[in-house]
């Protein structure tokens, strides 16, 4: 949701742009005090990840011509609808969106400290700590998260790390769209004058939506558009409320496998641009061991016995085996084995 600013001095243009974080310039290149082709340059200088974009008059054409050669993004006439305005804005958005993104990432990547919520998943894994890096880049945004992974990977454990990461005193609720009509749907999230629902009770938290794959088409609707708006009405309301919390989706299957089985486009584009897909645990053979281990000493002490040794070679041939249930088949292989071992 983009926040618009007006400035009508070109000589406090530049301080604005710098205290309020814009990302996007439209700029008349007719104004008083400073000419505009001066502020574009000046714009260039010091913050070069700004996008401008050049609003021209009817003659104008060579000039803006010259201004694109300087850095500008685009130009478009003061004559231009209203539609093409949007449009040009919306692509200049995308590729700011993109770039931050970029930014983050580069920047996160080297902010370790971050890592330290996701201790609690043991892995010694490459595909799983690039997860780690890239989910401590979203920190800065409010769009809603995908965790994709098939079942038994570890989604839920993954989304209270994100909890802890991004809003470790703030609640992290559950809601699973498996099998709810539209009206139970409403009811659960948006709630009535006398029963607040989940999105009001997650405050500033998280509110994580399982089993997408299953959602009905009615409840796709409902959740692109609170994807995407971030705003909503309680039942039997006519004032709308702001979204606080931050929403995380898991899904069984790929964002590619929904599109392919007919889900809907809009809510399979908002939900591409943060994703992050959990590797089953047969590509991690190197976590067996350690995770054979830990489950082992659980089961000991949850069934209040001695630690039981592990077979000699017993990690190098489960490593053969392809786990359809993932982690948490290996879990129920181990409590199981360990409930009647002698």
């Amino acid at each position: 949701e983009a926040q618009t600013h007006t400035c009508e001095n070109s000589r406090q243009a530049l301080q604005l742009i710098r205290d309020l974080d814009i990302a996007l310039v439209l700029l008349d290149l007719n104004m008083p005090y400073l000419d505009g082709r001066q502020l574009l340059r000046d714009i260039r200088e010091h913050t070069p990840y700004v996008r401008v974009i050049v609003v021209t008059g009817l003659n104008e054409t060579e000039v803006a011509v010259e201004c694109m050669k300087q850095g500008a993004y685009d130009f478009i006439a003061k004559t231009s609808s209203t539609e093409q305005l949007l449009l040009c804005v919306r692509r200049a958005m995308e590729v700011i969106t993109l770039e931050r993104s970029y930014h983050r990432i580069k920047d996160g990547f080297f902010n370790r400290r971050s890592l330290s919520a996701f201790s609690d998943i043991l892995t010694t894994d490459v595909k799983m700590h690039d997860c780690f890096t890239y989910a401590a880049t979203l920190g800065d945004s409010n769009d809603p998260i995908l965790l994709e992974g098939e079942s038994g990977t570890g989604k839920r454990l993954f989304c209270q790390a994100l909890q802890q990461l991004f809003c470790p005193e703030m609640p992290l609720l559950e809601l699973s769209l498996a099998e709810l009509t539209l009206t139970q749907l409403e009811q659960r999230l948006f709630g009535d004058s006398e029963h607040p629902g989940l999105l009001q009770a997650c405050g500033n938290g998280m509110l994580l939506l399982t089993q997408l794959e299953d959602a009905s088409p009615q409840i796709q609707s409902v959740i692109t558009r609170l994807c995407q708006l971030k705003r909503y009405f309680p039942r039997g309301s006519l004032r709308e409320k702001s979204l606080a919390c931050r929403l995380l989706l898991s899904c069984h299957l790929s964002l590619e496998q929904l599109e392919q089985q007919g889900f809907s486009q809009g809510l399979v584009y908002t939900l591409r641009p943060q994703r992050i897909k959990l590797p089953p645990l047969r590509e991690r053979q190197a976590d067996i061991g350690l995770l054979l281990q830990h489950f082992t000493e659980q089961a000991c002490q949850a069934q209040g016995r001695d630690y039981l040794a592990l077979p000699h070679e017993l990690a190098q041939r489960l490593e053969r085996y392809l786990f359809p249930g993932n982690i948490s088949e290996l879990k129920s292989l181990v409590y199981s084995a360990v409930n009647v071992s002698s």
